[in-house]
Order: structure tokens, then sequence, then C-alpha cells
């Protein structure tokens, strides 16, 4: 008769959580973090993308090749014919296709952005930006659920409460949590301009209204480096101002995960209401801080952000206020002459910038493409890219 495993045996092999240990490295890192400028911060999350789990490592030759596919201007140096390879662009939006094209497209946001990619809870939507004649990748953009609160874009809206959750109405409006084009086009042509100016475009409105039932009043963004930022100047956003609140510090997932876990474990209840509402990690952080004693404001950094509104109906505040019927909403012009006005609007200005880059020897001709940080130490990350960042 075999030997019979006892309540002590299971008690001796179990793995003791060291809460002082773990919460002296929870405080490390976030202590390292709080040293780093926003520029450093932004490309070390990317950094520790690329190489988490070796997973990017493991299809790293095939992802090399996502590159070809990237819309490039053939010779920046040839004045006439690149303002001719713009003027011949045709853009057009496309929904990825579930399974294998929202996989690509996750890792073509990988690999062109510099802000890690995070995947919001609710609804999300990803999209191509692409040249209808070469079906050249010129830009992403992702559309999910609205931030429940933001101050300045609120009182534009004269949102309230009641608006917002109990007649629904925040289900008509999305935020962009990706705009991205491809390089060298953001820098040297504005591309970001017309990528970010798409996010209003027909067939984004129709998928979202096919998918989730609702009819799509206003597309949100936020920019990474406060108010000045491509937004400004565009006809389709409105500034409404800067984010409010300060964000808190998000320690790397070696420090994160194992609290978690804990309060998983320990509070369950808190778990589950901290990741049902929206932003769950940070949800979770505060928790752990009050469990912790940690004075979450110490890690609070003052990094504000730029808030930008795409309001596409003349009476739509009307609208999310529950004021009129869907019926009676009235669509601006711009957004009812849909691409072909953002497409003649963006080249004026993509010619105008690029003939002054020339002119002024600012031309950048590289590609922004992280492949190559799979497998370099952060030190070398940061002496390549530190630059680039915000490009």
């Amino acid at each position: 008769m075999g030997e019979q495993t006892t309540i002590f045996d299971i008690i001796e092999n179990e793995e003791i959580f060291d809460f002082e240990g773990q919460k002296q490295n929870l405080i490390d890192n976030l202590d390292m973090l709080k040293e780093m400028s926003v520029e450093e911060q932004t490309l070390y999350k990317k950094w520790q993308e690329m190489n988490k789990g070796g997973k990017m490592a493991k299809v790293k030759n095939k992802l090399y090749n996502y590159r070809t596919n990237l819309w490039v201007p053939s010779d920046l140096d040839d004045l006439n014919h690149t303002i001719k390879q713009i003027e011949d662009l045709e853009p057009y939006v496309e929904m990825a296709t579930p399974g294998k094209g929202v996989t690509e497209w996750v890792n073509y946001r990988k690999l062109i952005h510099t802000m890690e990619w995070v995947a919001n809870p609710g609804r999300n939507m990803k999209f191509w930006v692409r040249d209808r004649k070469t079906n050249k990748v010129l830009g992403l953009i992702c559309l999910g659920s609205d931030v429940t609160s933001i101050k300045v874009r609120d009182a534009y809206i004269g949102w309230d409460k009641t608006n917002k959750f109990d007649q629904h109405k925040l289900n008509n409006t999305a935020i962009a949590t990706t705009i991205c084009s491809t390089q060298p086009g953001g820098y040297n042509m504005l591309m970001g301009k017309l990528v970010a100016a798409l996010t209003t475009c027909k067939t984004i409105r129709d998928a979202w209204e096919e998918k989730y039932g609702d009819k799509l009043i206003a597309v949100g963004t936020t920019s990474l480096y406060g108010i000045n930022s491509m937004y400004n100047g565009m006809p389709h956003f409105k500034t409404m101002g800067e984010t409010s609140g300060k964000v808190r510090l998000k320690p790397d997932d070696s420090a994160y995960l194992p609290w978690n876990k804990w309060l998983k474990d320990n509070h369950p209840e808190e778990h589950k209401k901290a990741i049902s509402a929206t932003g769950p990690k940070q949800n979770i952080l505060n928790k752990v801080f009050k469990h912790c004693g940690i004075k979450g404001s110490d890690y609070d950094h003052g990094f504000k952000r730029g808030v930008y509104l795409a309001m596409m109906y003349d009476n739509g505040c009307e609208f999310l206020r529950g004021e009129i019927e869907e019926k009676e909403l009235k669509i601006k012009k711009k957004f009812q002459d849909d691409i072909p006005y953002t497409d003649k609007w963006w080249k004026k200005k993509a010619i105008r910038r690029y003939k002054n880059m020339y002119e002024q020897d600012r031309i950048k001709p590289e590609q922004l493409f992280y492949w190559d940080v799979i497998d370099l130490s952060w030190e070398e990350t940061q002496k390549k890219y530190i630059k680039e960042v915000g490009r």
C-alpha cells in the first residue's frame, strides 16, 4: 500500500507568500520607475513587451517579414517623386478579421508603436489603414469602451451619471486606444493625423453600430505628452483640455503578478470588484497599496494627458444628454463627406510638411520597427531608441 498524503504534507509543500519581501520588491520597482522620465518609462515598457517570456523571440524571423507590408516612400530625397507618391495614395479602412487577422494586427501594433499594447476590457474593435493601390499598411486603429469619467469631456457634453449609465449613452461614444501611423510617413508627412482623422470614418461608424447596436456619436482620445499633440488644429477633433487627475505608475509584472494572485486568494470579493471595473490593474494596485500601507499618491506621476473629442453630429451633445431621439441626429458635413474630405485635407498638410522637412534638411528616412528590440538589453534599447519616443 502506497504512502498517503496528509494535510500536513500539503501545508508543508504549499508555497508561502513572503508578504514583507514582496512588499519591498513592489516598492523597489515603483521607486525605479519613479526616477524615469515619461519617455524612459514608455520605452522601458516597450522593451519589456518585446522580451516578455521569450514569446516574440520564438517568432522573430517570421515577424521580420511584416516590415515588407508597411508603406514606405521609395526615395525621400526625390522631392517631386515623393510628392507624387503622396498624391497617389488612396487610404481606406478595413476591420481586422477575428482570429488570424486580429493576431496579425496585435503583432504589427507591437512592432510599430512605441507604447506597449494593453488590451482594454469591454468593447474592442481593431482596424487597418491601408493604401488601396498597393495594399500596404499606413496605420492602425483600435476603438474601445469609453472612459467612464473625464472631467473636461463630461463638462463639454454636459453629461451626468444618469446620462452615461442609466440611459447607457456612454455606449454611444468610444475611445481610440490606438492611433498609430507607420514611419517614416508619420514624421515626414504627418500621417498620424490621417490615421487619427480616419477614426471617424463611415466604415468604423457602421462597424461599431453593427457589432454593438449603438450609433457611434463621438470618438475621443488622449495624448501622452500633454496638450501639445498631433490632434491640435485638426478639423475632426476639438481640444477639451487636460486630464485633471494624476496617473499612477504601473509596476513590472514581476512585482505586480504575485500581488494580483495574493489579492485573489485572500480577498476574492475585492479582487472580483476590481477586475470588473474600468482600469482593473490600477484598481487591484489600489487595493494592494491599502493592505500594504503604501501611500499610493507617492507613486502618481504628473504627466497630464491632452483630451480630444471628435463630435460627429451637430446635435450630438443633446443626444448624449438624452434630450433628442436618434432619428433627430444631424451629421456634420465633413463627417458625411467621409474619407474624400479627410484625404484632401491631409494631403495638403502632408505635402507642405514634407517640403518643409526637405528644404530644411530634416528628413528622417528610417522606419520605426521594434523587431530588433527582441533580445536587446534595456541599456542597448535606450541607446538606440530613446530619441524616437514620441516621433
